[in-house]
């Protein structure tokens, strides 16, 4: 039988450089008090989450203030489903992109996949992260 998922926190967010760090700390505080604790430590989490709204501002949006991130924070019994969205056209995510590198660009969906389980809409515009949770 499936878990059935609780939404934690459904918003919408400007693509501005400087709110995301209040982005990360509104999904945080959920965490916190809706008691969902996870295999991540903060600071894991916090790079996750910042990896994945840096992508969507960034290469989504393309920095476009009048363009919105979209976040949407889910759980279950097993896990943490983190969901952002861009407005952007989308991009072809094949699983090469995943291949560490250490140029200055495209370590982001690397770095995301050491800490959590990715997918990506058929558009390309939208990552779920799953992260599992614990219990205490």
């Amino acid at each position: 039988m499936p878990h059935s998922k609780m939404t934690l926190l459904k918003a919408k967010y400007p693509t501005i450089k400087e709110i995301r760090k209040s982005i990360i700390d509104d999904i945080m505080n959920q965490l916190t008090i809706n008691k969902v604790y996870i295999a991540l430590d903060n600071l894991e989490l916090y790079l996750v989450i910042d990896e994945a709204i840096t992508n969507a501002m960034e290469h989504g949006n393309v920095w476009d203030h009048n363009k919105y991130v979209h976040v949407m924070v889910q759980a279950d019994e097993k896990q943490l489903y983190v969901t952002i969205t861009d407005e952007g056209k989308g991009f072809n995510h094949p699983d090469s992109h995943a291949t560490p590198t250490f140029q200055p660009r495209g370590r982001g969906i690397f770095i995301m996949k050491q800490f959590a389980k990715i997918v990506w809409n058929k558009k390309g515009n939208s990552i779920t992260m799953a992260i599992p949770t614990v219990s205490r």
